[in-house]
């Protein structure tokens, strides 16, 4: 089969369109032929290496050869000894842990939901890892509870406009949504943000707090970092919970927890690879997103679609913040 691997870390140039053995499905896994593959900014950062360095203290076993890719779809065509034989012929949405940039990959039974037969595969497949982060967030890094109000970061990107969409079905009083082009604000606002704001103006937090009555949100959902990190708690409501899910412009100075007492905030970081450990919170999220994106009140906006041998392409197009969504390959070509 066709795959995109990298033997060493670095920059796009390490990608390779190589043939590789098909992989054989264990137990009660599923051997997946695949009709699309989502693209992540994690992605990136694990082809760089970055999950690979011992001050991460995250994905420290890495093992090159990989093949990278967290979410695919596809058709079931076998499953191993142990596994379910009515799934063969079945349409499916996988939540993976590597190997979706390929033309087939085996995946755990627990990580995947049937989807329709007529399930537009290229939405679904920009689906998983975004919206298992934004829903982890809104309901096991914190609760969102009705009527409370969301400063979600990066709304524009794939998770940031997941979590617009959820933190609306869920309930919430306000949505402010930060982006740094007017395209992206504009994205932002179509998918049921009430407020859009650029995180760019150095008064990006008075906004906030003018959309807010001057109480500060009650949730900040953060992925820019940097600069923009340390002005989060200038309008984090009291007993406000600021989770951070990237740090696309760097970590930014030290942070004092010590802070977080005078106005009894909290501050959590989310890592999905870590809820591999709760498994029936994974399908629960899952099942989520497919039911309500079957049901119209959820969906992926995906910006980009190219063939898998052009998955260097789609980094550059990540790297380089020119994506209003989603980016998907097509293992075809």
């Amino acid at each position: 089969m066709k795959a995109i691997q990298f033997s060493q870390f670095g920059g796009r140039d390490v990608l390779e369109y190589v043939e590789v053995a098909k992989p054989l499905p264990q137990a009660d896994d599923l051997l997946i032929e695949v009709t699309a593959s989502g693209v992540n900014f994690v992605d990136i950062r694990e082809r760089m290496g970055v999950y690979a360095r011992p001050e991460t203290h995250v994905g420290q076993d890495k093992v090159l050869p990989r093949i990278s890719g967290l979410q695919a779809v596809g058709n079931v065509v076998a499953v191993g000894p142990a596994g379910d034989r009515s799934l063969v012929g079945k349409r499916v949405v996988v939540l993976l842990s590597s190997g979706g940039y390929a033309q087939f990959v085996t995946a755990r039974a627990d990580r995947t939901v049937c989807i329709p037969q007529d399930a537009d595969d290229v939405m679904f497949a920009a689906m998983p890892t975004q919206g298992m982060t934004a829903w982890l967030m809104l309901n096991s890094s914190t609760q969102l509870h009705p009527g409370e109000s969301v400063l979600i970061h990066g709304a524009g990107g794939g998770v940031g406009s997941m979590a617009v969409q959820i933190a609306k079905s869920m309930g919430a009083g306000l949505v402010v949504a930060s982006a740094g082009s007017e395209e992206k604000r504009a994205f932002a606002l179509s998918l049921g943000a009430d407020v859009a704001i650029d995180y760019d103006l150095p008064t990006w937090p008075s906004d906030v707090l003018a959309a807010t009555a001057g109480n500060g949100v009650d949730v900040i959902l953060e992925s820019i970092g940097g600069e923009i990190f340390e002005k989060n708690f200038q309008c984090l409501a009291t007993f406000g919970r600021c989770i951070i899910f990237g740090s696309t412009r760097g970590p930014g100075k030290p942070f004092e927890p010590r802070r977080l007492m005078s106005r009894s905030q909290t501050m959590t970081g989310i890592y999905l690879p870590v809820f591999d450990a709760k498994p029936e919170l994974i399908r629960e999220g899952m099942k989520y997103l497919v039911d309500q994106t079957v049901a119209g009140n959820l969906r992926a906006q995906v910006s980009v679609h190219l063939p898998l041998s052009k998955t260097a392409e789609a980094h550059r197009l990540l790297e380089e913040r020119r994506v209003v969504g989603a980016v998907v390959l097509d293992p075809r070509y």
